[in-house]
């Protein structure tokens, strides 16, 4: 037997490393198991396919790479937290297009506030209602100084609104005007007797009447309110030598201007006065309009042709003169047309 199984060194030869003959007990190599489809397409390793992330569950634990099972959820207390050498980056405002600014948080979510801008739109807007309003008003201003009083009273009753559109404009010529002479008007009315009866041909929106203590009487072809007395100031439904003044304050428009001032002669008590104010540039000649309101009846207390804008005139009602029996020519004076500013 000794011949047969000759004794050999085993443990001190390098052959051990390359086949292992020992005869304990090993245990079998697991093979890994076959990963299936799904599996294969989770590798991060393999190029050119999507990782998706792993379904949290509490009953399948997450492989690591060090091999130690971990919760697939995360404990309700555990956060994240910044160390306290890390400065906290500063929000970065980004300009939009539109003009609002982007301010970008912490989170990366970017927060929109709204610029408020002013845009174009609404200046252009009004530009071009003022514009409009501005043309309208030329255009009535001059239709009433080519037509005689009863065709501007047909010209208002056919269009309501346009008196309202001619007063706007007028209120804002007054504006850029250095002197508005109703106030010379009204401030005349402090050295006339408080008993007067006036009337206001052509008062507009009846600023006289509230200015002054003496009673007036307003007319004019529309009525802006209450007290105005609607008519054509070539018939009004004043009574006979019933007023003691009558004023015309930049309203002698027309082509009729005799008819109104032998309606006011009508009306004027004798020895009455006649308060005119007009644009000086209205008269070509200065003498020739005093000698048509003679011939109405009327005659020349004093003038003021000092003003650079304005003439300012008062007359004397002397005799009564009966408008059927009138045979003197109608008179006008000059349009006065607004430039287009």
């Amino acid at each position: 037997m000794d011949k047969i199984f000759t004794e050999h060194d085993w443990d001190n030869e390098d052959i051990s490393e390359q086949i292992n003959f020992s005869f304990a007990k090993q245990k079998p190599v697991k093979k890994s198991p076959k990963r299936n489809k799904s599996q294969s397409n989770n590798n991060p390793d393999e190029p050119g396919r999507f990782v998706r992330a792993p379904l949290l569950d509490n009953s399948e634990p997450v492989t690591t790479t060090n091999g130690k099972p971990k919760s697939a959820k995360r404990k309700s207390n555990e956060t994240v937290e910044l160390q306290h050498d890390t400065e906290l980056p500063k929000p970065k405002n980004k300009k939009r297009k539109n003009g609002s600014v982007a301010t970008e948080s912490l989170n990366g979510e970017a927060k929109s506030k709204p610029k408020p801008t002013i845009t174009k739109t609404s200046d252009f807007r009004e530009k071009l209602v003022d514009s409009l309003k501005g043309s309208r008003f030329r255009f009535i201003n001059e239709q009433l100084y080519k037509t005689t009083g009863t065709e501007a009273k047909l010209l208002f009753q056919e269009d309501p609104s346009a008196f309202q559109a001619y007063h706007e404009g007028y209120r804002h010529q007054i504006v850029q005007w250095s002197v508005n002479p109703l106030d010379r008007i009204i401030k005349s009315f402090s050295k006339l007797p408080a008993d007067y009866v006036v009337a206001d041909f052509g008062c507009g929106e009846a600023r006289l009447a509230e200015a002054i203590e003496q009673k007036v009487y307003s007319l004019d072809l529309v009525a802006a309110n209450n007290s105005v007395i609607a008519c054509d100031m070539a018939h009004t439904p004043l009574e006979t030598n019933s007023i003691n003044v009558a004023v015309f304050c930049l309203s002698l428009m027309g082509t009729n201007l005799r008819d109104f001032l032998l309606e006011a002669n009508r009306v004027l008590k004798v020895g009455g006065l006649l308060k005119i104010a007009e644009v000086s540039s209205r008269y070509n000649n200065v003498k020739e309009f005093i000698d048509c309101v003679h011939k109405c009846g009327y005659l020349l207390d004093n003038k003021d042709l000092n003003h650079k804008l304005f003439y300012f005139f008062n007359f004397k009602k002397v005799r009564s003169v009966d408008k059927s029996s009138f045979k003197g020519k109608h008179f006008s004076l000059k349009p006065c047309l607004y430039k287009k500013r």
